[in-house]
């Protein structure tokens, strides 16, 4: 299967305390998303904040565009001012919401998607709603309002996780239920966020489902707990053998690119965070000198970035007996113990592990002398 993206990082970033993000910074993060070939982008919610400019960068960069609207006419119409190539139409589904986000009965909600999704398509862009809360709710609704959708003259439905309630199972079920109704005639995408820490995994089992797209951002940026990371479902849907619609060679360096200009840091985040890719335990270092895959998950030099083999304190007397076969180098045991002191004496005085390259030679020149 497919994973294509439309990337949210602009919208949801702006909903974040705290993180200010100027035109000069957005125009950084779309440079960066462009360099991936994200293709689409939902820059902003034009009635809050129409951000005009960045929508005409990114169309520069050859990026789709698209404009958050609920179902409001103001907002629909705000969306259309700032000429976007389509407009996601936002509405509450589940019972809870309903009652307490929107205070309308089913029926009426249905009546605002209608009114709204053709007051967009009117206006003469592609135009698709996200259904809000949608884990939650009914699914005969849900069937519903992608009916909705499909009679307005909408090209593609949402189904957003929320609050990030969902988990892998109750997300295939959601999805299911609307691709079995409109699977074929509209697009359906799936949208999740990290509240319970799942979002990767239920992004891909959106996918799994038969979702055709998946919404994302560059790190996880969004509200809370965040939506899932652009990042994690790409190397997580190709390394399941998934064909995924990005650069993924400028993955990692791009996405770092774009949490700079947000300064955000991402060093504690998988694919993103440098130390996933550094390894100084003897046991490791030693048997991926012979084989990297032993305790990686995935090539880090797919996605761009890259591993660090380092060695010191830790190195055991494998990792030395590697690194003298790496030299080709006699290893006997004499040989082992001399480099592996060598070792620990050149990263103590160094106040830090060395590099594969640095403990080769450290090692050689012991071993040598």
């Amino acid at each position: 299967m497919t994973i294509t993206f439309k990337d949210l990082t602009l919208r949801e970033g702006s909903q974040v305390p705290g993180l200010e993000i100027t035109d000069d910074v957005g125009k950084r993060v779309l440079e960066g998303l462009a360099r991936v070939d994200v293709g689409r982008v939902e820059v902003s919610f034009p009635r809050a904040a129409p951000r005009e400019e960045l929508y005409r960068h990114a169309e520069s960069l050859g990026l789709r565009t698209a404009a958050l609207a609920r179902a409001v006419p103001a907002d629909v119409d705000a969306a259309l001012d700032v000429e976007p190539d389509e407009i996601e139409v936002i509405v509450n589904s589940s019972d809870v919401q309903l009652e307490h986000a929107l205070g309308k009965t089913r029926e009426e909600s249905l009546d605002l998607l209608r009114e709204n999704v053709e007051r967009a398509v009117e206006g003469g862009v592609a135009a698709g709603a996200t259904l809000m809360d949608a884990v939650r709710a009914d699914n005969d609704h849900l069937r519903a309002e992608a009916r909705v959708v499909r009679d307005a003259g909408g090209r593609h439905v949402t189904l957003a996780d929320t609050t990030g309630a969902g988990d892998p199972e109750a997300v295939r079920e959601t999805v299911a239920a609307v691709t079995d109704e409109v699977g074929g005639e509209l697009a359906v995408t799936i949208h999740t966020h990290d509240d319970m820490g799942v979002a990767t995994a239920n992004a891909v089992a959106g996918v799994e489902a038969g979702a055709d797209s998946v919404d994302a951002t560059v790190g996880g940026v969004g509200e809370r707990a965040g939506n899932a990371p652009l990042e994690e479902v790409a190397v997580l849907g190709s390394e399941h053998g998934d064909d995924v619609a990005l650069e993924l060679t400028e993955l990692v360096p791009a996405c770092r690119e774009i949490l700079d200009a947000l300064d955000v840091d991402y060093e504690g985040k998988p694919v993103l965070g440098r130390e996933g890719y550094r390894h100084e335990s003897g046991l490791h270092t030693a048997a991926m000198l012979r084989e990297p895959s032993t305790y990686e998950p995935f090539d880090p030099e797919r996605y761009g970035a890259q591993r660090e083999l380092l060695f010191g304190r830790g190195t055991g007397r494998g990792g030395v007996r590697a690194l003298l076969d790496a030299a080709g180098l006699e290893a006997t045991d004499e040989q082992v113990a001399i480099g592996r002191e060598a070792l620990r004496d050149a990263a103590a005085e160094r106040g830090e592990p060395l590099s594969r390259e640095a403990a080769a030679e450290v090692v050689a020149e012991a071993v040598e002398s």
